[in-house]
């Protein structure tokens, strides 16, 4: 059996590049993971609403994040059913998801579990929540804002107000709002 020949490349060949160190500084921006985080704040002076207990609420942190979209709404989510008089309430309003990240609730003298669809945006975190929320009737509770930077304690009568994406580099701390875009998804 004879080799097969192989032919010369037909285009100028790419510079080896081998023994440059490929570390962040060097690899091209375009190849680096791009990553996006939310900060959701929680309103502990919100009505919770008949289902939600204030003093439970009260123990949640202050805000939920920074994290990627996916992480936040479960914490956020697993917040509220943590939080409910009875769980099953907050539980039963949801519905299956596929690939998302999980939460559980016990009731009926079981542990329930269900996943929260993939969340890919921050505007999905944000209508999720607010849908959650007004079937809860806590349609403040939570917010895309710093609790803190809200005068006179008015917030939007729609509850949590869905955010531009024009923010470019934010973090979420005790003053500052929420996302960091490190490119687009």
């Amino acid at each position: 059996m004879t080799p097969l020949a192989i032919s010369p490349p037909s285009s100028t060949p790419e510079p080896d590049m081998s023994s440059i160190p490929q570390d962040a500084a060097t690899i091209p921006h375009s190849a680096t993971a791009q990553v996006l985080t939310v900060c959701i704040y929680i309103n502990k002076q919100a009505s919770t609403g008949p289902n939600l207990d204030r003093k439970k609420i009260q123990q949640l942190p202050d805000h939920f994040g920074p994290d990627r979209p996916s992480v936040v709404l479960q914490q956020a989510v697993q917040g509220c059913i943590d939080s409910a008089f009875q769980q099953k309430t907050v539980f039963t309003l949801l519905t299956q998801g596929y690939g998302g990240e999980k939460i559980s609730a016990t009731f009926d003298g079981k542990q329930h579990l269900l996943s929260l669809p993939v969340v890919n945006s921050i505007d999905y975190v944000l209508r999720f929540l607010k849908k959650l929320c007004r079937s809860l009737h806590c349609e403040n509770l939570f917010s895309d804002q710093p609790i803190s930077q809200r005068s006179g304690g008015s917030y939007h009568s729609d509850g949590i107000a869905l955010a531009s994406k024009s923010h470019t580099h934010q973090t979420c701390s005790d003053s500052v709002l929420t996302w960091l875009y490190l490119g687009t998804s």
